[in-house]
This record gives C-alpha cells, sequence and structure tokens, in this order.
C-alpha cells in the first residue's frame, strides 16, 4: 500500500515538474496564438491594404461642407466626401510607399508643427487658477499697465511757411506765451493742421499715431504748466504746453482676465514645446555636415561663366 502512495506521489511530481518546463510552456502558447491569430489580428496589426474612414474625418469632412455652403450635405453630396476621404488615404499611402514624404521640407515642417500642436493641447487642458494668473499679471506688468494719458496743447510752426526763421520765430512766440498774460489765438499763433490744438486726456499710443513716436516720446518728458519746445513731429515744429498728466494704472485681474490668459497660455505653449523638444532631442546623437566654404552658395545659383574684360575663360 505505501508502495502504490508513493509511485502516485512520485508521478504527480513528474507531472509538475514537466509543466514547468520552458520548451512545454513555449509550445503551448505559441500553439494557442498560431490558433488565435486570424481572430485578433485584425485588431493587432490591421493589413495593410485596409482602409477605415473614422468617423471623425467624415466629421471633420462634413464641418468644411458646412462652411462652404452653410447647412448639411445630403445624401448625394454625403458619396462625394467619403470617396474624396477615401482618395486622399490611397493616395497618401502610395506616396509613402514611394517615399515621397523623404526629404520634403514642407512635409517635414508639418509633422513638426502637428507635433507641437499635440504638445499644446495637452496643455490647454489644464485651465490655470487665478492665483496662477494673478502671479503672471504681477511679473508682467509692463503688458498690461494702462499707459499714462496727458492733456496737452500744442502750436504748430510750419517749416515752409517760416522758412529760415522757423526757429527764431518759435523762440519769440514761447517767451511770450510764458511771460505775458497767457492770451493765445490759435488762428493766428498756430499754422493749419488737420489736428486739434487742445487735447483732453489722451494715451500716449494715441498722441504717437497722430505726431510720431518721437513726439509723444518727447511729451511725455515735459513739465506740467509750461509751454516749451519747439518739439519735432512727422509735420515739423510744435510749442507744446502739459497741462495734466494722468499715470498709467495696473489693471485688476478682473478688468484684463481674458488678455492675461491669453498670454499666459502663449507662454505655457512655448515653454513647454521648448521641453519636450529637448527630451527629444537628448535621445539622438547628432553631427553636423557643412559644405566646403568654396561651396557654399544658394542651390540653384549658377555659376558666373562671363569673363571679366581682359580676363578669358580657360577652354
Amino acid at each position: 500500500m505505501r508502495e502504490v502512495t508513493a509511485n502516485k506521489t512520485e508521478g504527480r511530481s513528474r507531472v509538475r515538474a514537466w509543466l514547468r518546463e520552458p520548451l512545454l510552456q513555449f509550445t503551448v502558447l505559441g500553439g494557442a496564438l498560431f490558433l488565435g491569430w486570424p481572430l485578433i489580428q485584425d485588431k493587432v496589426a490591421p493589413p495593410q491594404n485596409k482602409i477605415v474612414i473614422s468617423a471623425q474625418q467624415m466629421q471633420r469632412a462634413m464641418d468644411y461642407f458646412y462652411q462652404t455652403h452653410l447647412r448639411q450635405p445630403d445624401p448625394d453630396e454625403l458619396q462625394p466626401l467619403i470617396e474624396d476621404e477615401i482618395q486622399t488615404e490611397v493616395e497618401f499611402r502610395e506616396g509613402l510607399a514611394l517615399g515621397l514624404d523623404r526629404d520634403d521640407e514642407i512635409i517635414r515642417r508639418r509633422i513638426k508643427q502637428k507635433l507641437e500642436f499635440m504638445t499644446e493641447d495637452v496643455l490647454d487642458q489644464a485651465k490655470p487658477s487665478d492665483a496662477d494668473l494673478q502671479k503672471y499679471l504681477d511679473d508682467h506688468r509692463e503688458e498690461f499697465s494702462a499707459e499714462p494719458q496727458l492733456a496737452f496743447s500744442q502750436i504748430y510752426l510750419d517749416p515752409s511757411r517760416h522758412g529760415g526763421k522757423v526757429a527764431d520765430d518759435a523762440g519769440k512766440l514761447l517767451t511770450r506765451l510764458n511771460n505775458g498774460d497767457g492770451r493765445l489765438d490759435y488762428g493766428v499763433d498756430s499754422d493749419t493742421l488737420p489736428v486739434p490744438n487742445d487735447f483732453e486726456a489722451t494715451p500716449l499710443n494715441i498722441v504717437a499715431g497722430m505726431f510720431g513716436a518721437e513726439f509723444a516720446s518727447s511729451l511725455a518728458q515735459q513739465p506740467v504748466g509750461h509751454w516749451v519746445g519747439p518739439i519735432h513731429s512727422g509735420y515739423g515744429l510744435h510749442l507744446v504746453l502739459v497741462r495734466a498728466v494722468k499715470p498709467g494704472k495696473t489693471p485688476d485681474l478682473a478688468d484684463v482676465r481674458d488678455q492675461v490668459l491669453r498670454e499666459f497660455q502663449s507662454d505655457r505653449r512655448v515653454e513647454a514645446n521648448l521641453a519636450s523638444y529637448r527630451r527629444m532631442r537628448a535621445k539622438y546623437v547628432i553631427s553636423v555636415e557643412l559644405p566646403a566654404a568654396d561651396q557654399r552658395k544658394p542651390a540653384g545659383l549658377a555659376q558666373n561663366t562671363t569673363p571679366a574684360a581682359g580676363n578669358p575663360v580657360a577652354p
């Protein structure tokens, strides 16, 4: 009886040892994969000659149709859209098979752009908090601050009318304005311009648009309450009186939130694309070959073989 039990125990041990054999396990798994492959091959490795036009592709095609016709395509119009998608995919694959994507600068740059868009799409899904936006506003106050506004008056001196005496005339008028009784007649003292003589609180960018950046920059540096000049503009010379200055003010986040959000996201996209590029670049060993110095000329530029005077080209 003991001998029978020992034989059974020994048999079970041999079976377990046999089941643990790597060769057996490999054979069983290989057979299962061979038998099951026809059922899963289309999902695991779709055949190269199989084309699937996805619902997303067709939705994009119908969106283009809607943008052009302001309506959805009817059944008769839908079929050409489907065929166009199929034709595009077929010709794309045939082009890849012929290697037409290689050494094509437009395709290289388009793929680079799509890769950057992928990074940006992932980034845009994470919405910044108000604390993030407030910090960005604090760090970039000069980009969002309202410009100073100036209330001023100007008297124009036309160089073509005053000729060589324009500087003297400006000096005499400036002395009278600051030392006299302050009376002023624009019709007499100022030459004609298609802009007002008196301006109420006006941002500097508006002033620059009317008189030029040099005039606006100089105007912002003048004292309040005294006629000064002459100051140059695109028209000629001006005497100016700055009557009041309203300093620029950094707005509250609530007033410029949309603008701050746009700039915040734009900066983050740039940073994310740069970080992504650095990670990808680190995977490559890069070498650069430059053309010889005597061969560095634009492609397609024909070599000039016209002989200079007295220097014939050797046959």
